[in-house]
């Protein structure tokens, strides 16, 4: 009872410091209180966020962070990855006061591989914290709050996006039936560094669309179907949590796309929580006292708050922090949209899209955590992706590569034909997979104005309640 009221005591004063300006002269008052972009940053930490840093490279900056800044950090692995990857923790918080008399906040990233301008809005939030810590604002939220940052959820398939745009993890699948997991993974064949999908070129040179050789790979199986089990599995991490797994199943039918669920019962593994991944970050919530998280993802710029899986209901207790959500969430997109320069929008995740065991409703639904989602990149908002790319590749050219031509044959089964060539189609999407998008950085300040205003908002209720029977 004690540490609930003087918790209650040193976060009313936060409050009162951060809101006095406010209550005055609204959002000009709270800008002109946070510390802009850091200056004068040592070498260690001198990071492009217009860059694609590697996951060792990940690992490095943050090791860097931990070293310059060690008594305000504790840099620590939650759990490992299907290929014995660290998903790494960095703790923020400032060396006065115990740390359980303080508000936690969690910030996690990259669930999904291919996402990873998330990681790097990640990483930006725990470098302009540590980089800022000596001023007044940043000074006052690490004395009252402790700030989890895990840049990168999934490792696998972030690695595996240097190759192509990777959206699961790496659980080992056997897509080809044959008995060995992984065994005929996308493989640049003809040295642009891209992994194109090949289409069959007609005699006059031109592209057949309707006859896809499959996506580019020298045939390592020699089963004659070119790239057909690649190096991904079929989990979609974020519809394995455990609350409300596979509540939507192929009966499902209903919603404007003819099935509710984002085919969760297609993506969300044999049970709930089967991933090491999910594992670990539902472990760490259970074991971590937090009021509030946020889950970072791209695709779409906008802000989002539970349910995923139904929508609001004001008669129950469930949803009684719903309406706190939707008002704080409202707030963290226009700080998104002010610190990004672009657009965003917000809404409850049931009304943008129906899902169901995401991680933000496994965090509010089982343990109280306040919880949001923000997606913090939509390439069609941002002109700097380059035009699908076309290359015709003739039989001899093809053979060249190492194909056997002769024995590869399309979706259909018919084969190539002397005379006959392939074309090599390489999206946008897959021509951005060694680089980040020109405007990352304007995303990454973005991330951080938006969530400092949800450490802003807290605390709120109780927090993090865990449930009886894990204590």
């Amino acid at each position: 009872m004690k540490k609930t009221l003087l918790k209650r005591l040193l976060s009313l004063s936060l409050v009162l410091v951060m809101l006095i300006p406010v209550a005055g002269a609204a959002t000009k008052a709270r800008n002109a209180a946070i510390p802009g972009t850091p200056q004068n940053v040592p070498e260690s930490l001198q990071i492009d966020w217009n860059y694609r840093y590697t996951f060792a490279e990940l690992e490095e900056q943050l090791a860097a962070m931990a070293e310059a800044y060690p008594k305000l950090t504790d840099l620590y692995s939650i759990g490992t990855s299907w290929q014995e990857r660290d998903l790494w923790c960095l703790e923020i918080t400032g060396n006065t006061g115990k740390k359980e008399n303080k508000t936690g906040i969690g910030v996690i990233a990259n669930i999904h591989g291919g996402e990873r301008e998330s990681a790097a809005s990640a990483m930006y939030t725990a470098w302009w914290f540590l980089l800022n810590s000596n001023t007044p604002y940043v000074k006052n939220i690490l004395k009252n709050y402790v700030i989890y940052i895990v840049p990168v959820m999934n490792p696998d398939g972030y690695e595996q996006s240097f190759v192509n745009k990777n959206r699961p993890n790496l659980r080992p699948t056997d897509r080809n039936g044959n008995g060995v997991p992984f065994s005929d993974p996308y493989t640049d064949i003809d040295g642009d560094t891209f992994i194109s999908t090949l289409y069959r070129a007609n005699a006059d040179g031109s592209i057949n669309t309707k006859a896809k050789f499959g996506m580019e790979s020298p045939d390592w199986d020699k089963n004659g179907i070119l790239g057909d089990d690649p190096r991904s599995s079929t989990i979609d991490m974020n519809r394995t949590f455990d609350y409300q797994w596979n509540r939507f199943d192929i009966e499902t039918k209903g919603y404007e796309n003819g099935q509710i669920g984002q085919h969760a019962w297609s993506s969300g593994g044999e049970a709930p929580a089967t991933e090491p991944e999910v594992k670990a970050i539902q472990s760490f919530l259970y074991n971590t006292p937090m009021h509030a998280m946020a889950t970072l993802h791209t695709g779409i710029q906008c802000v989002l708050y539970p349910w995923c899986y139904r929508a609001y209901d004001e008669n129950n207790p469930k949803d009684a922090d719903i309406p706190f959500m939707k008002e704080t969430a409202e707030k963290m997109c226009a700080a998104w949209a002010e610190g990004a320069d672009s657009d965003c929008y917000t809404m409850d995740s049931y009304h943008d899209y129906i899902t169901s065991a995401e991680m933000i409703d496994y965090a509010y639904g089982r343990l109280g955590i306040h919880a949001y989602t923000i997606e913090v990149y939509d390439e069609d908002k941002w002109e700097d992706t380059p035009e699908t790319k076309d290359v015709f590749h003739t039989y001899a050219e093809l053979k060249a590569m190492g194909l056997d031509v002769e024995h590869i044959t399309d979706a259909n089964g018919v084969g190539l034909k002397e005379g006959e060539g392939l074309w090599f189609r390489t999206s946008s999407v897959d021509q951005m997979v060694h680089r980040a998008p020109e405007h990352q950085d304007q995303m990454c300040e973005g991330t951080l104005q938006s969530i400092l205003v949800m450490i802003e908002s807290e605390p709120h209720g109780d927090g993090a309640q865990v449930p009886r029977y894990v204590r």
